[in-house]
């Protein structure tokens, strides 16, 4: 999919900026696929983590919400990832999200009449 491949070529760049954040800079985060539950009809599900962080050279973060299929992981679980299955990154600058390109997608496949309020603001800080 071309956001994974966009993600995945502008990594460096993210990471670039989470280590050398300034007060403008916030809510780093990067869309991570986790093996789903057998059973449960889907073979991977994504989930944002936060709390990106690295330590004795494995990568760290935090489950922002809990997932569907992952059964016994919940939000704020603390896992650990591999930067090449990343499939999304995004971070906050001044009130606009940079990167986050999967939720843009999905945001624009819902038609207009449909959104909420929550997922107009989104689009309007994507752009």
């Amino acid at each position: 999919m071309q956001i994974t491949e966009d993600a995945q070529n502008t990594l460096p760049g993210f990471f670039r900026q989470l280590t050398r954040a300034d007060a403008k800079e916030e809510h780093f985060c990067i869309k991570y696929p986790f093996k789903a539950d057998e059973g449960s009809g889907i073979n991977m599900e994504q989930v944002w983590l936060t709390g990106i962080h690295f330590k004795n050279g494995i990568y760290y973060g935090f489950l922002a919400s809990t997932p569907r299929h992952l059964g016994g992981m919940k939000k704020g679980d603390k896992v650990m990832f591999d930067t090449d299955t990343i499939t999304d990154w995004m971070y906050v600058r001044g009130g606009r999200i940079i990167g986050g390109d999967s939720i843009k997608y999905l945001l624009e496949k819902t038609p207009e009449d449909q959104r909420s309020d929550k997922e107009w603001e989104l689009l309007r800080m994507l752009h």
